[in-house]
């Protein structure tokens, strides 16, 4: 009697220890990890006629920030996603759906219109 008494003490012992085991092995895992980002510096703003192509990743469970990479023509540039340039990039790619074929279209240069003059109104 005593030695099955003994048994399932036993049992349950080892039941909770392995359940505490996992419970905060998890725990430590997920503290554990490291953002993964792909952009370590980042640069305010590019003239933009040197942008040759660029990828916006958006914020994931490794890396929470918007990363914008710049492909320029001898190099790649990490663009500060809060920046103004940013922020047109980023308003340009979702006006065209995230479609990739179109993102060139976000790259052209605006050209100088002439300003309109207010007209004045006659009594």
């Amino acid at each position: 009697m005593a030695f099955k008494t003994l048994q399932t003490s036993f049992c349950l012992l080892l039941l909770i220890s392995i359940g505490l085991h996992f419970i905060t092995g998890k725990r430590t895992a997920a503290m554990s990890i490291r953002e993964k980002c792909e952009c370590v510096e980042e640069t305010g703003s590019v003239q933009w006629k040197k942008i040759k192509d660029y990828r916006i990743i958006q914020k994931d469970p490794l890396c929470n920030k918007v990363q914008i990479i710049l492909q320029l023509s001898e190099k790649q540039v990490c663009l500060n996603a809060d920046s103004k340039q940013g922020k047109k990039l980023q308003k340009c790619w979702k006006r065209i759906k995230l479609n990739p074929q179109r993102k060139k279209v976000c790259l052209q240069l605006k050209k100088n219109r002439p300003k309109k003059t207010k007209k004045t109104k006659k009594l």
